[in-house]
C-alpha cells in the first residue's frame, strides 16, 4: 500500500516536471485523435479520397501528370503520411498508409476542362493545403465548391468572348480588313454551337465535326464570296477552342519526361480531335463543292501592328470566354506580350523553330515569377500561353490537306507540327528547371505534429 502511494506521488511529480520543461502534450488535429488501427484506416481512407478528388480536379485544370503526383505528395506529407500515386490523364490511383491501416482509392477523370476562375480557386486551395493541415472534411467541401463553381457569364457574353478570341488568333496569322469581319461572324457561329453542345450533351462528342463542317460551308458559301477573299483563310481561327495545341505539347513533354502512358494518351487524344476537325472540313467543303469560286488574289495586310493587337484581343477573349477573374487581365496580357516578343525575336535570330523554343522557355519562368509576386496562380496564365504558339492549327491544315488530297504540302505541315511541338516542349522543360520548387516532406511536418502546432483552417 505504501509502495503504491509512493509510486503515485512519483508519477505526479514526473508529469509536473514534463509539463514545466516540455509543455503540455496536445493531440494534433491532423490525426483527428485516431486511437487505434481501425480509426487510422478510416482516416487514411478519407485522406485517399481527398487526394483522388484533388488529383482529378488538377487534371481537369490542365496540369501535367508529373506535377499532379508531386502536388499530391506534398499535400499528403502535410498530413504526416506518404502517398503513392499512379496518374494518367483519364484517372488516378492513390495509396495512403502502411500495414493494417493502408487505404487505396481510384477516381476516373471525366467532364469538361475547368474554367480559369475555377483553376484560380483550385490552386489557391492547393497552396492552402501545402501550407497547413486542413481537416479532411473541410478540404473536401472546399474542393467541391471549386468544382461546382457556377459560371458568371451570360450566353451573349460567352459568344462575344469567343468571337473576340477568334479575331485575336486570326490577327496573328493573316491580318486583313475583310478577314476580321469574317472571323468575327464565324466565331459567333461557333460560340453559339458550343452553347448548344453544353446544353445538349449528345452533341458534345460530335461538336468538332459539326463546328468544322459549319465553318467550312459558311466560309465557302457565304463569307468568302461576300468578303471577296479566299475561304481557306477563314477556317482555322474560328476553331481555336477545338485545336489540341496544348494537348500535343503536353503529350510531348510527358513523353520526354518518361511518362509514356500519359504522353501517348494525350497525343492519341489530340490526333483524334485533329482527325475529327479534318473530317468536318472535308464534309463542309463537299457540301459547298458547287459553290467554289476561283482563287482570289491576296489582300493587303493590316501592317506589322496587327499581330500585337491580336495578342491583346486574344488575352481579352480568354478572360471573357474562359471566365477568368478581371484582376488577372493585366498579368495575362503582360505574359502574352512578353511571350510574343520573345517568339518574334527568336524567329528573327534563328528561324521559327528556335522562336517556338524561346517562347516555350519563357512561359514557365514568367508565369511562375508572376505567381510568386501576386495571388495569381501560374496555371491561370500558363494555359492561355499555349495558344500563342498554336501548333494545333498547323497540324489541322496538314491533316485536312492529306484527307482531301488537294495539296501535297500536307506532309510538310505535319512535319512542321512535330518539330514545333518538340521545340516548345524542350523550351518549357528547360524553363521549368530554372525555377526549382520546394517540396513538403513528412519529416518537415512531424516536428510540428509532436509539438501540437498543427494549424486549423
Amino acid at each position: 500500500m505504501i509502495a503504491k502511494h509512493a509510486a503515485g506521488r512519483f508519477t505526479k511529480r514526473l508529469r509536473r516536471l514534463a509539463a514545466r520543461f516540455v509543455g503540455p502534450y496536445v493531440v494534433p488535429d491532423v490525426t483527428e485523435e485516431v486511437p487505434g488501427a481501425t480509426r487510422a484506416a478510416d482516416w487514411n481512407r478519407g485522406l485517399a479520397d481527398l487526394l483522388c478528388r484533388l488529383g482529378g480536379a488538377l487534371l481537369q485544370g490542365g496540369e501535367l501528370t508529373s506535377e499532379v503526383m508531386a502536388t499530391l505528395g506534398d499535400v499528403a506529407a502535410r498530413y504526416g503520411v506518404r502517398a503513392r500515386c499512379f496518374v494518367v490523364p483519364t484517372g488516378l490511383f492513390v495509396r495512403v498508409g502502411e500495414g493494417d491501416a493502408v487505404a487505396m482509392d481510384f477516381v476516373p477523370v471525366t467532364g469538361e476542362q475547368l474554367r480559369l476562375d475555377q483553376v484560380q480557386e483550385l490552386y489557391s486551395l492547393v497552396r492552402r493545403l501545402r501550407a497547413r493541415t486542413v481537416p479532411i472534411d473541410e478540404a473536401r467541401e472546399a474542393l467541391a465548391r471549386v468544382v461546382n463553381l457556377p459560371t458568371r457569364l451570360s450566353p451573349v457574353l460567352s459568344v462575344a468572348g469567343y468571337a473576340i478570341l477568334t479575331v485575336g488568333l486570326g490577327l496573328l496569322q493573316h491580318p486583313t480588313p475583310a478577314a476580321v469581319l469574317g472571323w468575327a461572324a464565324l466565331g459567333a457561329v461557333v460560340g453559339v454551337l458550343q452553347l448548344l453542345g453544353a446544353r445538349f450533351r449528345a452533341l458534345a462528342t460530335a461538336m468538332p465535326v459539326v463546328a468544322a463542317a459549319a465553318v467550312t460551308w459558311t466560309a465557302m458559301r457565304w463569307a468568302g464570296p461576300l468578303l471577296q477573299m479566299n475561304p481557306e483563310d477563314l477556317l482555322i481561327p474560328p476553331l481555336i477552342a477545338f485545336l489540341p495545341g496544348a494537348a500535343l505539347t503536353m503529350g510531348t513533354i510527358e513523353l520526354a519526361a518518361g511518362a509514356i502512358i500519359s504522353g501517348m494518351a494525350r497525343l492519341a487524344s489530340a490526333a483524334n480531335v485533329l482527325l475529327l476537325l479534318a473530317f468536318g472540313i472535308l464534309v463542309g467543303s463537299t457540301l459547298a463543292s458547287g459553290d467554289r469560286t476561283a482563287p482570289l488574289p491576296a489582300q493587303d495586310g493590316l501592317g506589322g501592328w496587327a499581330p500585337w493587337i491580336g495578342v491583346l484581343l486574344l488575352g481579352l477573349g480568354f478572360l471573357i470566354f474562359y471566365s477568368a477573374r478581371p484582376r488577372v487581365l493585366p498579368w495575362l496580357l503582360a505574359c502574352l506580350l512578353i511571350e510574343r516578343a520573345v517568339q518574334v525575336a527568336g524567329t528573327g535570330v534563328a528561324g521559327g523553330f528556335f522562336g517556338a523554343f524561346a517562347a516555350g522557355l519563357v512561359i514557365p519562368v514568367v508565369t511562375m515569377l508572376v505567381e510568386r509576386r501576386t495571388d495569381t496562380p501560374s496555371q491561370v496564365l500558363y494555359l492561355p500561353s499555349f495558344w500563342m504558339l498554336v501548333p494545333g492549327s498547323i497540324g489541322l491544315a496538314g491533316v485536312s490537306e492529306l484527307i482531301s488530297g488537294q495539296d501535297a504540302t500536307g506532309l510538310a505541315n505535319l512535319l512542321d507540327t512535330v518539330i514545333t511541338m518538340v521545340s516548345i516542349a524542350l523550351g518549357i522543360m528547360v524553363g521549368a528547371s530554372l525555377l526549382p520548387r520546394t517540396r513538403v516532406t513528412v519529416s518537415d511536418v512531424s516536428a510540428d505534429q509532436l509539438l501540437g502546432t498543427s494549424d486549423k483552417a
